[in-house]
């Protein structure tokens, strides 16, 4: 009798082992979840193009025209399972036997990426990037907090104009540089604006770097925003004078949630 119970003790200890080496795994990569891929199209000269974000290889031609990234289309959010790798893959329509970005990655649950894509159609560049410091959600709902009592815009700024100056970033009436020297490829951190009501606009003022020239003035529409994460992005080619406006340059926004 007394074997018997210690085998049961054994064999209790070793369910109850085998349950916290599983639970221990469920916590890493590979995790069946969910992660989200921002795809970011601020490419120039003839630059739609369409992507897959997926567990596999699909046929371009599956993707329905109204997919495409390009014109007016800026950014598409993307939502796939971590349970295994995903494809990012990103082809122009104009010929889709070419890739501009092709790589398998393991996403992490629970996490956001960026798939930011800059340049010319014969010149493409690509950053993929986790957003490490990305905010929290900011959603006035009881079951998800705010993590401000105040209405807030979470702002980044990327410059993605492959023939553009380093820019500085003022909002208007401020002294202080919100941004200075934000040169090709590189972006900022998220930071927090006040977006509370009667505050319609945030007005921002954007300088070359180099002699402070006032280049552009972008009005960001507060109440489109507030409660969100976004990306104020610079785009096109400068100065973009008789260009259309999809190559032209200009400041423009993307959300994330």
């Amino acid at each position: 009798m007394e074997i018997l119970t210690k085998m049961m003790k054994a064999s209790a200890f070793l369910v109850i082992l085998c349950f916290l080496c599983s639970c221990k795994k469920d916590e890493g990569v590979g995790t069946v979840g969910i992660a989200k891929v921002n795809v970011i199209n601020a490419v120039v000269d003839g630059g739609n193009f369409k992507a897959n974000i997926s567990k596999k290889t699909i046929p371009w031609g599956s993707i329905p025209d109204d997919k495409v990234l390009g014109g007016f289309s800026l950014s598409r959010l993307y939502t796939v399972p971590t349970d295994e790798p995903t494809f990012v893959q990103v082809s122009p329509i104009a010929d889709t036997t070419k890739l501009w970005f092709d790589q398998q990655k393991q996403l992490s649950a629970g996490k956001i990426y960026t798939l930011y894509l800059s340049g010319t159609s014969s010149n493409v560049k690509a950053s993929f990037q986790e957003e490490v410091n990305f905010p929290k959600y900011i959603l006035r709902d009881l079951s998800h907090p705010t993590p401000s009592t105040d209405s807030i815009v979470n702002i980044r700024f990327a410059n993605l104009s492959p023939s553009g100056p380093q820019v500085d970033i003022n909002i208007q009436g401020k002294s202080i540089n919100e941004v200075n020297g934000l040169s090709y490829e590189s972006f900022t951190a998220f930071k927090a604006y006040p977006a509370t009501t009667g505050n319609d606009y945030i007005i921002l003022e954007i300088r070359k770097s180099s002699d402070k020239q006032l280049i552009n003035t972008f009005y960001l529409y507060v109440p489109n925003v507030r409660f969100k994460s976004i990306s104020i992005i610079m785009m096109g080619i400068y100065p973009g004078d008789g260009l259309s406006y999809n190559d032209k340059y200009k400041i423009d926004y993307i959300t994330y949630q």
